[in-house]
């Protein structure tokens, strides 16, 4: 007998540019579950990825979907190895050989009909949060982890630089615990977003900056905003060394702290923690998600996610 071969579609970068291409179904095995696709969102590694060329991977760390017995869920992309150090002390999302395995950016990623991934990945959807919505909980952990690193204790002004996905995360993660939130953004749609999620304009000083560019400009705007003795934390992906204002610095007395992707908590994870927020606050996906395209319309998703004049922030794509 010749066994039959069954494929999907899946969005990779060729020489050719985003393609919609047929692939291999996946097949289960006793350590993974299969993903049924119904969200994918387009993150800006994603755009960053494509400045590599040719990727022998399916794209989308940011994605949920549906499990064969019918489990709402999202998935952590990381693939810890569960035993460096840094997995051993409960910090996996800092493992030290994980890079290269995370889903998406060096292994098949949920841009497709359907995803293999292990069991341990899957996170819970609240009953209200919607499948279409919920490729958020990924970027949104990166915020909600954010906040546990500038150990916030409440009340604090908290400023935000960048208004990306990213940075509108921060805003949505950062207004339950802040007196205030004010937003520097570069473009209007995005300013209007931020004050949709309850932000004001930018004026005066922080205790805590957010800094969600990854530029040396919104660095030194975030120096410039945070009041003396306080803290500047980065969310944004630094892909190229980025000068600190020195004096600015130094003269202030200022702290910086990095925050890396999401982890667990004496309570949690961030992930759960950014599924809830996401259920009890309908606005922030409403906010967030301008564009929706089709898997077989995925060039001209990523050709929207990669136009600052479109207006977009976060483009979806739905198998």
């Amino acid at each position: 007998l010749i066994k039959r071969k069954y494929y999907m579609r899946a969005v990779r970068h060729s020489a050719e540019g985003i393609e919609v291409v047929q692939v291999p179904d996946v097949a289960p095995n006793l350590e993974s579950e299969i993903i049924s696709v119904r969200s994918a969102s387009i993150c800006g590694s994603d755009l960053h990825l494509l400045q590599f060329g040719a990727l022998p991977f399916t794209l989308g760390h940011e994605f949920a979907g549906i499990t064969s017995t019918g489990r709402a869920v999202a998935i952590d992309p990381n693939v810890p190895c569960g035993t460096c150090d840094q997995c051993r002390g409960s910090a996996s999302n800092r493992c030290r050989t994980a890079t290269n395995r995370i889903l998406g950016i060096g292994a098949d990623g949920g841009m497709a009909d359907s995803i293999s991934v292990r069991k341990s990945a899957l996170i819970d959807l609240p009953a209200s949060l919607r499948l279409e919505d919920a490729c958020l909980v990924e970027p949104l952990g990166v915020a909600t982890h954010g906040m546990r690193q500038a150990q916030l204790v409440g009340g604090e002004r908290i400023g935000v630089v960048g208004a990306g996905s990213i940075g509108l995360a921060a805003v949505a993660a950062a207004r339950p615990l802040a007196s205030e939130v004010g937003l520097a953004a570069r473009h209007e749609h995005q300013q209007a977003a931020g004050e949709r999620l309850g932000a004001k304009v930018a004026q005066g000083e922080y205790d805590v900056v957010i800094e969600c560019a990854g530029t040396s400009s919104a660095l030194e705007r975030a120096t410039e905003m945070c009041r003396p003795g306080g803290l500047v934390l980065f969310l944004s992906t630094l892909w190229d060394s980025v000068p600190i204002p020195g004096f600015t610095a130094m003269a202030k007395e200022l702290g910086f702290r990095w925050s890396f992707t999401y982890g667990e908590h004496e309570h949690g994870t961030d992930l759960k923690d950014s599924a809830q927020l996401l259920s009890d606050n309908p606005e922030i996906a409403e906010t967030l998600i301008t564009h929706r395209f089709g898997i077989d319309e995925a060039r001209e998703a990523f050709r929207v996610a990669s136009d600052r004049k479109s207006g977009s922030i976060k483009v979806v794509i739905e198998p």
